[in-house]
């Protein structure tokens, strides 16, 4: 049984601590901007796009996500499509895709969640009774401009 999505103010929190933590600060012509997809390169089910988005958001970059959390993503599939200030773009990728691996490699199997972390126990919900592991460290994704 899944449980309950995170709220809110959990999604906002762990954006905003993450993106302390990285030191996130846009660099470049503030007036360019772009778009981009997320593409995954590793095999796996999907979580935390929820947050993803969050930090994406924390920065304003709009996305538009293109598959449903839980969803079995193989290697090419297009997760999300985000555009915006492509200096908030590139600021962002590293903290979005990371978050974003880390959710998925723990509702792939590969990765029990912590226990204290609402977050992840969401995405721990979303595995398959009886799931076997994707096999390597979870799904991996990329940004591609």
């Amino acid at each position: 049984m899944m449980d309950e999505p995170p709220d809110r103010t959990a999604l906002v929190t762990a954006a905003m601590r993450a993106l302390l933590d990285d030191d996130v600060r846009p660099s470049g012509d503030p007036d360019a901007v772009g778009a981009a997809r997320v593409v995954c390169d590793l095999a796996g089910r999907v979580a935390g796009l929820a947050l993803m988005r969050e930090v994406f958001g924390r920065l304003g970059v709009r996305s538009r996500l293109l598959v449903d959390v839980g969803a079995a993503m193989t290697p090419g599939d297009v997760v999300a499509e985000v555009g915006g200030p492509l200096a908030a773009i590139e600021a962002a990728t590293p903290t979005a895709l990371r978050l974003l691996e880390a959710s998925s490699a723990i509702a792939s199997g590969v990765r029990e969640p912590d226990a204290d972390d609402p977050l992840e126990l969401f995405a721990a919900s979303l595995r398959l009774s009886g799931q076997d592991p994707v096999g390597h460290d979870g799904p991996s994704f990329r940004l591609e401009m």
